[in-house]
């Protein structure tokens, strides 16, 4: 197993790397077989109206997955879309802003009220800005939507046990992240969450570091849950460059260059959904937790990821800046 430390701090390298990685992909023994369903199993996806998610949740419509997507555009022709194109009705749409923590609460208290168990939970909204930006609440925008919003979400859904560890079969969760994680950058928890002035060309370090965090989180997240795959599976994934709507903040000026690159160059959205839909489908993942596939080869993180004391410190601050914000868990 991999333990790549190549770091990402330019967007010129990370665009670089994906173009390599797009183009000559390892080859893999991780193949799902048709009979790999997950019939009568509750899936939520967040992000999954557009992208990589919408195609994660049409791939687990189209293996029987119930499906809610949560969202925040949409609705309701999205989901429509995903019944066409599965064949499968039971999908539904959920609105949510994740940059907006009373938004979050408010889909975990509909869920709770619908007595639904999610038994599959995708965390894949992400978002990649064109530089500095500054959420409602006053957070950095990027830090909201791509670390804290999973935070909340996560430890809400299991505080209301919509979530259920131990469940037969096992839940699984599973988080997309980047290999831009790779970022040699210390967590600073004085400035932890607050935004932190950096120019589009500083986006990718800023990105890949929030990442981290997220993955250091994630690795706390077993420690404290899993029980070694016996109570929850957890599992996190890079789907490698795709070709998507991530980019959708990035300059101006930088637009139609990226969609060119992306369009010649990276993979579409279907195919950059193996490594979740894998995850999600799998026989050979029951009991299994605490793994990592850059687009679907086996690898470890980065080391911090895996660092007691930084998982520690990381979920601490992370509960005091929501309790700052009047979000205590």
């Amino acid at each position: 197993m991999s333990s790549n430390n190549q770091k990402f701090d330019s967007t010129f390298k990370a665009t670089i790397t994906g173009i390599k990685e797009a183009l000559f992909p390892p080859k893999t023994d991780k193949i799902l077989a048709e009979n790999d369903r997950i019939d009568g199993k509750t899936v939520l996806v967040t992000g999954s109206n557009t992208g990589l998610g919408f195609a994660i949740a049409t791939k687990l419509a189209q293996r029987g997955g119930h499906i809610i997507m949560a969202v925040r555009s949409g609705i309701p022709e999205k989901g429509e879309e995903i019944q066409q194109l599965s064949g499968h009705k039971n999908v539904h749409m959920e609105f949510v802003e994740l940059s907006d923590l009373q938004s979050i609460q408010d889909l975990v208290l509909r869920l709770k009220a619908q007595a639904i168990t999610i038994d599959i939970l995708v965390c894949n909204a992400g978002m990649v800005s064109a530089g500095s930006k500054v959420a409602a609440n006053g957070l950095d925008l990027m830090f909201a939507v791509n670390y804290l919003s999973t935070f909340y979400f996560v430890n809400l859904l299991l505080k209301h046990e919509i979530i259920r560890p131990q469940n037969t079969p096992r839940p699984r969760l599973i988080f997309v992240s980047s290999e831009s994680h790779r970022v040699d950058v210390p967590i600073d928890y004085k400035t932890f969450g607050k935004p932190i002035p950096y120019s589009a060309a500083k986006v990718v370090k800023f990105y890949g570091y929030y990442k981290l965090i997220l993955n250091i989180f994630i690795v706390e997240l077993n420690r404290r849950y899993a029980n070694n795959g016996d109570d929850l599976s957890i599992f996190t994934l890079c789907p490698g460059a795709v070709h998507s709507n991530i980019s959708r903040h990035s300059p101006t000026l930088l637009k139609p260059i990226l969609w060119l690159v992306f369009k010649a160059f990276f993979q579409t959205p279907v195919q950059a959904s193996r490594p979740a839909v894998y995850f999600a489908c799998s026989p050979k993942m029951e009991g299994k937790t605490n793994l990592y596939l850059h687009m679907m080869q086996d690898k470890m993180m980065a080391d911090p990821a895996y660092d007691a004391e930084n998982g520690r410190e990381v979920w601490k601050a992370s509960e005091q800046l929501l309790a700052e914000l009047g979000f205590a868990l």
